[in-house]
Order: C-alpha cells, then sequence, then structure tokens
C-alpha cells in the first residue's frame, strides 16, 4: 500500500512539475503582436490566461496573438517582408497559429472610454464572428 501511494505522488510531481508556464512574448517590432508560449490545449483554459494577460496587461490598444512556432517567432525581431520569394507575413499563419485579435470600440454612452472585444482565429478557441466582450463599458 505504501509503495502505490509513493508510487502516487511522485507521478503527480512529475506530471505537475512537467507542465509549461504560458508566456506572453512581445514583439520587438510591432508592439500590438503577441506570441503565446506553451498555450493550453484546452480552450476554456486559454481563454482565461489570454482575458487574464489582457486584464492584467491593462492594454488600451488593438493587439494580434498568435501561437509561439518556428513560423512565428521571425515577426519578433523582423518586420513583415510582403514580396519576392521568401516572402513573409504573420496573415500567412492566421489559420494555423493564430489565436485571436483585441479590438476596442467607443461605448455608446461615454465615448471617451473603450470597450475591448476578442474574437478568436481557430475553431479550437470560438467563432471570429463571435466576439467576446472582456473590457465593459462602465455605466
Amino acid at each position: 500500500m505504501k509503495k502505490i501511494i509513493v508510487v502516487m505522488i511522485l507521478t503527480l510531481l512529475s506530471v505537475s512539475c512537467s507542465e509549461k508556464k504560458t508566456e506572453f512574448v512581445q514583439s520587438a517590432v510591432y508592439k500590438n503582436l503577441y506570441l503565446i508560449k506553451n498555450m493550453p490545449e484546452d480552450s476554456a483554459l486559454g481563454k482565461k490566461y489570454l482575458k487574464d494577460f489582457i486584464t492584467k496587461s491593462n492594454l488600451k490598444e488593438d493587439a494580434e496573438f498568435y501561437k509561439y512556432s518556428n513560423n512565428t517567432e521571425y515577426f519578433l525581431d523582423h518586420k513583415e517582408d510582403p514580396g519576392g520569394f521568401s516572402s513573409e507575413e504573420i496573415s500567412r499563419y492566421q489559420d494555423k497559429e493564430g489565436i485571436a485579435s483585441l479590438g476596442f470600440v467607443k461605448c455608446e454612452k461615454d465615448s471617451l472610454k473603450k470597450a475591448g472585444i476578442v474574437r478568436y482565429y481557430n475553431w479550437k478557441y470560438g467563432d471570429f464572428y463571435r466576439p467576446d466582450t472582456i473590457i465593459k463599458c462602465s455605466r
């Protein structure tokens, strides 16, 4: 019985230690571009991490969020290159590595305030045309 308990504890420790922390990396070139390292597979948890980041960072401008990958890491230090043989544009990766777009709109009753609306690109995170208002206009 003691051996089973020890094995269970070691298994739990190895699983919890192997989980990698989700990180948001801002592009040095595009201040409104964030690449997300270790995005959770669970879409509800991924949405929670994204919402927490946006509200805690107190973002006030539109922003784009993509998975951190070999394809997207280029845009941390390089501008888009739309022409030529080896063109590189972030929108090329929107279908597979795009996570969300954050946009702000003026509040109807107070045009000095803005509401923050997230639209998720990937089907896993939600329908792009069904916005998720995460920063609401206060009354």
